[in-house]
C-alpha cells in the first residue's frame, strides 16, 4: 500500500498502487525503478530514506509470523520506521506481508541473484546474470477511490441510578475502539486501545450485576461510551459532546462528576492518570484518585498523576480526555503511557499477544475497585457477590473477541459493521438504552482522507533478466539470418555442391 501521511492535510494510512516491477533485495548496488525486498527486522529509517532518495519503485516489507521474537531494540526501531512512513507524504508503494516459507526462499534466491551485480569484472558479472534467475513482482486489480462519506459509529449504554434520572450526577466511561497501524489490514490495536474495551466492558458487566439489585442500586449515573475515529482526533467524543451539551432538551452530562477515559492498559507495573487540570481537593476526582491509589497499593501497583495543559496550537487533541476538558467537564485517561506519543500506539506491533492477560486482568481488577468505592463510598468487599469478581477467563474472552481483527477507521466503515454490532449486542446486554450513533466524520479536524483498497494480491513471476533476453533476441536473430540466407541462395549453393560431389575423371596420356 502506499504509505499516505501528508501532515497539512491528513491523508491517513495508505491506498493501493499497481506494481510491475523486477525484485531487488537492501543490499543491491542499484535500486532504481526497483521492487525492493526486505525484512523488518532489517529496515531502519535511514535505510526506508535511502531507498526513497535512490529511485526505489516499491517496498515489500517481510513480517516475521510473531512480531513478539523481536527484540526491544527491533520493535523500537520498527517504531521508527512506522514514524517515518507516516510523517511524510510517501510516494513509493510500500507492501506489508507475512514471511512464509515461499517467501523466504523468493527472498534468498533474489539476494542470491543481487550480489551477482557486485560481479569482479564486467564479463562475469554478465556470465551471472545470464545464469541466474530474477523475479519479477506483479500487484494487479484496481486502483484504491478515496472514501468520500466516511461514517463512524459510537455505542453507547447507560446505567441509570436510583431516583429521577435528571436530578442525579454522572460518571462516564469512555474508550475508543479503532486501531491504526503503517498497514490498515494489520491494525489489530491489541493494548491500544484493546485493553480499554476491555476494561469498560468488564465494569459494565460487573455494574449492570449492582444496579439490578435494589440493595446495591445507587444514586448516580454511568454511561458508557465506545466511540469511533478514535484515532481521527477522538471524533467519536467530539460527536457524543455535541449531542449532549449542545441540544437543549439534554441535560445527560451537566452534573458530570468526571469522565474516566481508558487507553492502553494492557501491560506495565504503574497506572497513570493524564490531566488537563488537577482535580481540587474533596472533588470527585480527586476522591477517585484516592480510591486508585488505595487500590494499587493492595495489588503492588504504582498510581501517579500527569499533569499536561492542552496545547491549543496544536491540529489534534494528544489524549481523549482533553475533549471533555476543553468544554469544561472534569475529565482525565487512566493509561499505563507516560505520553501519548511513545510509539506504542498506532502500530502492527500491538497485535494481541503484545497484551499480558494477567497485568490487564490485574489493572482491570483495581480499576472497578476504585469506581467502585468512589460510587458507594465504602470497601468493595461488603459489595461484591459471587460473579462479580474479575476473572482472567473473562479478560480473556474479551481481548480474543476484540483485538482478533483489524480495527483500521475504513475498516470499520458503514452500517452493519459486524465488530460495531457485537459491541452493541454487549452493552445491550448489560446497560440501557444501547444504541448506535452513526454520524458522518468532520474532515476539517483534522484534514484527512481515507482509501477503499487496504489489501491485494502479489504475484511473484521468476523471470530471467532483461540481458538474457537481448542475448537470446540476438541469438534467434542470427539463426534466422542463416536460414534466411540458405533459402535465398540456395541454388547457387546446390550448384557449388554438385560439383564438389562429382567425381573428377582421370586424364588419358
Amino acid at each position: 500500500m502506499q504509505i499516505l501521511a501528508n501532515p497539512a492535510k491528513r491523508d491517513i494510512g495508505s491506498r493501493s498502487s499497481l506494481v510491475n516491477l523486477e525484485a531487488r533485495t537492501l543490499d543491491a548496488p542499484s535500486l532504481a525503478r526497483r521492487c525492493v525486498l526486505a525484512r523488518l527486522a532489517d529496515l531502519t529509517p535511514s535505510l526506508y530514506q535511502q531507498l526513497i532518495s535512490q529511485g526505489a519503485a516499491a517496498l515489500v516489507v517481510l513480517l516475521p509470523s510473531n512480531l513478539l521474537v523481536l527484540s526491544d531494540e527491533q520493535q523500537k526501531l520498527v517504531h521508527d520506521v512506522e514514524e517515518a512512513m507516516l510523517e511524510g507524504d510517501t510516494q513509493i508503494a510500500v507492501y506489508l506481508a507475512y514471511e512464509t516459507q515461499e517467501l523466504t526462499d523468493i527472498y534468498e534466491s533474489v539476494r542470491t541473484s543481487t550480489n551477482t551485480d557486485s560481479a569482479s569484472s564486467a564479463a562475469a558479472a554478465l556470465l551471472s546474470s545470464l545464469s541466474s534467475d530474477g523475479y519479477q513482482i506483479v500487484v494487479g486489480g484496481s486502483q484504491s477511490k478515496q472514501i468520500s462519506d466516511m461514517s463512524i459509529a459510537n455505542v453507547q449504554g447507560k446505567l441509570s441510578g436510583y431516583g429521577a434520572e435528571e436530578q442525579l450526577p454522572t460518571i462516564a466511561v469512555v474508550a475508543y475502539y479503532d486501531a491504526f497501524g503503517a498497514a490498515p489490514e494489520l491494525a489489530m490495536g491489541g493494548d491500544s486501545n484493546g485493553s480499554g474495551i476491555v476494561v469498560l466492558l468488564e465494569l459494565a458487566r460487573i455494574l449492570s450485576r449492582l444496579y439490578s439489585s435494589p440493595r446495591t442500586h445507587p444514586r448516580l449515573n454511568v454511561a458508557f461510551l465506545l466511540s469511533g475515529g478514535g484515532y481521527i482526533n477522538y471524533q467519536g467524543s467530539k460527536k457524543f459532546l455535541e449531542d449532549h451539551l449542545d441540544a437543549s432538551d439534554s441535560s445527560f452530562l451537566s452534573e458530570t462528576h468526571f469522565t474516566l477515559c481508558l487507553d492502553t492498559l494492557g501491560n506495565g507495573n504503574t497506572l497513570r492518570l493524564h490531566v488537563s487540570k488537577r482535580p481540587k481537593e474533596n472533588s470527585p476526582g480527586h476522591h477517585f484518585y484516592e480510591t486508585l491509589e488505595s487500590a494499587g497499593v493492595k495489588e503492588g501497583i504504582s498510581i501517579e498523576m500527569v499533569h499536561r495543559k492542552i496545547n491549543l496550537q496544536e491540529d489534534t487533541q494528544a489524549w481523549e480526555h482533553e475533549k471533555y476538558s476543553m468544554r469544561r467537564l472534569p475529565a482525565f485517561t487512566l493509561s499505563r503511557l507516560t505520553g501519548p506519543k511513545t510509539g506504542e500506539r498506532g502500530t502492527i506491533l500491538d497485535t494481541v499477544e503484545a497484551v499480558n492477560v494477567d497485568t490487564l486482568t490485574r489493572n482491570t481488577a483495581v480499576i472497578a475497585s476504585a469506581l467502585l468505592q468512589h460510587i458507594y463510598n465504602t470497601s468493595i468487599d461488603d459489595i461484591l457477590e459471587d460473579g462479580l469478581s474479575v476473572t482472567k477467563e473473562s479478560i480473556t474472552s474479551w481481548i480474543d473477541l476484540i483485538a482478533s481483527q483489524p480495527r483500521s477507521p475504513q475498516l470499520l466503515s458503514g452500517k452493519n459493521n459486524p465488530l460495531v454490532s457485537t459491541l452493541h449486542q454487549v452493552l445491550l446486554r448489560y446497560t440501557n438504552e444501547a444504541h448506535i450513533n452513526y454520524f458522518k466524520a468532520d474532515k476539517r479536524d483534522p484534514e484527512w482522507a481515507f482509501y477503499d483498497v487496504t489489501r491485494a494480491v502479489m504475484a511473484t513471476y521468476a523471470v530471467k533478466p532483461a540481458a538474457f533476453d537481448f542475448f537470446l533476441t540476438i541469438a534467434i536473430l542470427g539463426y534466422l539470418g542463416i536460414i534466411y540466407m540458405l533459402l535465398q541462395y540456395f541454388p547457387m549453393i546446390y550448384a557449388l555442391m554438385s560439383r564438389l560431389a562429382v567425381p573428377q575423371k582421370a586424364k588419358v596420356h
